[in-house]
């Protein structure tokens, strides 16, 4: 008994583990298993910006701007820096980095380690299982939108005086049959459509899924093409390609097929041993943190870019000025600006070992762990449920008059609650939305991950788990730096 610890002494060891921003695991800093666990961390935030976003596009638009008119000042949530969760654009910009990250990890690693069978197998099979992970999800959150909006449950949501929730509210046609037909109307948008401004009725949120399937794809062609190269061609090779898409001015360039090669580069990196070196250098350790705290407070600068009057703000005036020489004409300033932000950010992080240890929190992670779910629910339940709290379950009175001459006159749009029902319901709602969500990756992720693994099975041969000899040894070159 002598050798216990007092009670006290226990107790105060054990403050560090359970902090929200600490992983809990003493021992984690060193495991290579566990260094890739801020990419989850990463995807909670962008998933959580992707929800203000919405919030901010229904309820206070103003907030994409830097004031809300030239002639007053702006307001807190508009400064910079703090305008960044509201302004959009960052969380798909951050799941498309994640993308090529997370695509390129383990084939660069078995490339690396001259197991190049082992690469393309996990290449083949890797491009096999995306499509249906990403389509039977959304595809089960798209027919239960559909089948929400059978029972009227948008009703409010067409008629509320937010113009943005109104436009993205599916109304319903007059018959059975044509919401069938419009069921399977929108799934075709939703995965063959190549027009990104053109979105299927019932959840356009999942315009982005396609163009991420697309940059998965990308990568895992990328990663095909340069398995035997020298990593630095297969840096060179990846720099071209970003160079490439851009000078392509087409809508979105930067923020999905730069943005996945650009997560391809870095996955190479972390495993380039130079750059470990780096790292664990103590010459080098306050040169590399001042270069990454300066990436940081100017990635969160060029993120502040507005997606709506930039002239209205000094700032923001000067760095309109600037895109004509940065950008290709043509191409979307604002999203060009954050594509920029977010990769100076990313470096810091890459740079930084305090920011990986933040973004592996308990917290975050398992943000991280819902963020799929969240990004396919909160649509439905932003234009069902937190319109009801916001507006009113039954979207009455709604009553049509007549002018003089007969004319039928719409009732004005039904107007929000008081702000006290937006400070109760707003977090009520984000406690629903992620509940809902927690469910989902637990339940209905898992029924899908059950479904992929069957067709996979079905398809590909049991007989020989390695697969035949890609390359004869002979012939295979060992890659080098």
């Amino acid at each position: 008994m002598a050798d216990q610890p007092y009670f006290y002494t226990r107790l105060w060891e054990s403050i560090p583990s359970a902090l929200p921003w600490t992983s809990g695991d003493p021992n984690a800093k060193g495991d290579p298993r566990k260094t890739v666990k801020w990419i989850d961390g990463l995807r909670g935030i962008a998933s959580i910006m992707v929800v203000m976003t919405h919030l901010a596009r229904s309820y206070d638009y103003d907030l994409f701007s830097p004031r809300d008119n030239p002639d007053v000042p702006p307001r807190l949530l508009q400064q910079i820096v703090l305008r960044i969760p509201w302004q959009g654009r960052l969380g798909v910009t951050i799941f498309a980095f994640l993308t090529g990250y997370v695509c390129a990890l383990k084939p660069m690693k078995l490339a690396r380690a001259g197991n190049t069978n082992a690469a393309f197998t996990t290449i083949a099979k890797s491009a096999f299982r995306r499509p249906p992970r990403l389509m039977l999800p959304a595809t089960f959150a798209m027919c239960i939108s559909w089948m929400l909006a059978q029972f009227g449950a948008y009703t409010v949501g067409n008629r509320c005086d937010s113009s943005w929730t109104r436009d993205a509210s599916p109304d319903i046609e007059d018959s059975l049959y044509k919401e069938i037909i419009r069921l399977f109307n929108a799934f075709l948008i939703a995965w063959t459509n190549t027009d990104y401004r053109i979105h299927m009725v019932y959840d356009e949120h999942q315009w982005a899924l396609l163009p991420l399937l697309k940059c998965s794809m990308l990568i895992f062609i990328v990663c095909f093409a340069t398995a035997l190269c020298k990593y630095r061609w297969r840096f060179f090779i990846c720099v071209m390609l970003v160079l490439y898409f851009h000078q392509d001015f087409k809508l979105d360039r930067e923020t999905f097929q730069i943005q996945a090669l650009y997560g391809m580069i870095l996955s190479d990196l972390s495993y380039e041993q130079r750059y470990k070196d780096l790292m664990q250098s103590a010459t080098w350790r306050w040169p590399r943190r001042i270069v990454a705290w300066a990436l940081l407070a100017g990635g969160l600068f060029v993120c502040s870019y507005p997606g709506e009057h930039p002239e209205w703000a000094p700032w923001s005036q000067r760095m309109a000025e600037m895109s004509p020489y940065m950008f290709p004409p043509g191409s979307n300033w604002g999203k060009r600006w954050t594509a920029i932000g977010i990769d100076m950010i990313i470096m810091s992080i890459f740079l930084t070992n305090w920011s990986k240890e933040f973004l592996s929190s308990t917290v975050l992670l398992w943000l991280g762990k819902q963020s799929f779910a969240v990004y396919l629910l909160h649509g439905t339940l932003l234009r069902t449920v937190l319109v009801w709290i916001i507006y009113g379950i039954s979207g009455q009175p709604w009553v049509f008059t007549t002018d003089d001459e007969g004319n039928e006159i719409p009732p004005p749009w039904l107007p929000r609650r008081a702000p006290w029902v937006f400070a109760v319901g707003i977090p009520c709602w984000l406690v629903l939305l992620y509940g809902c969500a927690s469910l989902w990756t637990s339940y209905v992720d898992p029924v899908c991950a059950k479904i992929t693994a069957k067709i996979e099975k079905q398809f590909f041969d049991e007989e020989d788990e390695k697969g035949p000899e890609l390359i004869p040894m002979a012939s295979r070159p060992m890659p080098t730096t």
